[in-house]
């Protein structure tokens, strides 16, 4: 009888874990302009700067390990692919992150037939520290794209892709105010 109750509470313990493991939360955007679905150990926190305006922070457990920054680019050229602006989002504004080494730019299955742009990449922080980041590039209409850039040291954010991935995957646009590309 004991050894029935040690498995009850077994069976009882690692339901609870296993519950608590795949626990998700919908963070949304307090403007209104967008809202992601994070996996357990991402955290959605929003400070207001010296000006009242919200300073949004989506981290993995710390900045350095997993940070998400979500910028809204409202005059994109419907004419371009999202792997073109991608491109030269990569040449006008990643590659000049300190030791920066591409990896891969790559087609992103974003839903059924909707294709974004990932450009993953490694670079070194400004104390020399191995870092890695990954930007999905999801457009929202013929002329908005958002950007989610994740950046993370690369022994942690490196191992968290399918994270990401869902995270990107999850993204939907809201209605909210305008251009965060200023």
């Amino acid at each position: 009888m004991k050894i029935a109750g040690s498995a009850l509470t077994a069976l009882l313990l690692t339901l609870l874990l296993a519950t608590g493991a795949s626990a998700q939360e919908v963070f949304e955007d307090p403007e209104g302009r967008y809202s992601v679905t994070l996996p357990n150990g991402w955290l959605g926190v929003v400070n207001q700067d010296a000006l009242g305006r919200a300073d949004v922070n989506i981290v993995y457990r710390v900045r350095e390990n997993g940070a998400l920054k979500v910028r809204r680019i409202d005059d994109a050229d419907p004419a371009k692919d999202v792997m073109e602006y991608a491109s030269k989002d990569e040449n006008d504004r990643v590659r000049f992150a300190p030791g920066y080494l591409k990896l891969k730019m790559e087609k992103f299955l974003v839903t059924a037939g909707k294709y974004g742009a990932l450009l993953s990449y490694d670079y070194k922080t400004t104390s020399d520290q191995p870092f890695t980041g990954r930007v999905y590039y999801v457009r929202a209409d013929d002329r908005t794209i958002y950007i989610l850039q994740f950046t993370g040291r690369r022994t942690t954010l490196g191992s968290l892709r399918n994270q990401t991935d869902a995270i990107a995957r999850s993204f939907k646009a809201g209605a909210g105010k305008g251009n965060d590309d200023k």
